[in-house]
């Protein structure tokens, strides 16, 4: 089972460390007593960017940091996410990630956390 951590900047790995306006995540294999990755992100008010997303599992794994990230930003008032990691930039779209005209990947949050049940309606 994995876990999930919210963390401050100073609890990620260099060089994200040493900036004060990023936030993340860090996965924990339970069952494995390891950390498994971890994701980076910015809040800009009405607006967040993650800014990376690391992690050597699956693809499932890349989509908690995303979606853990994205809850994260909701809860604290963010309404549109651009998605600016270089990795995993297909599970991104799978969760609903569009290239604007600056082929950024973006998107509005409720959007992004529904399930993929709830999407094409």
């Amino acid at each position: 089972m994995l876990k999930y951590s919210p963390v401050m900047s100073d609890k990620l790995p260099v060089p994200y460390n040493a900036d004060a306006n990023l936030n993340g995540y860090i996965g924990y294999d339970i069952s494995k007593s390891e950390e498994c990755g971890f994701s980076v992100f910015r809040l800009n008010g009405y607006t967040m960017e993650i800014v990376d997303v690391i992690t050597d599992c699956d693809d499932e794994t890349a989509e908690g940091f995303i979606r853990s990230s994205l809850n994260y930003g909701a809860n604290r008032g963010a309404y549109i996410a651009f998605y600016k990691a270089e990795g995993f930039r297909e599970v991104a779209k799978t969760l609903g990630f569009r290239e604007n005209s600056e082929n950024i990947l973006e998107g509005e949050i409720p959007e992004l956390l529904a399930g993929h049940c709830c999407k094409n309606k």
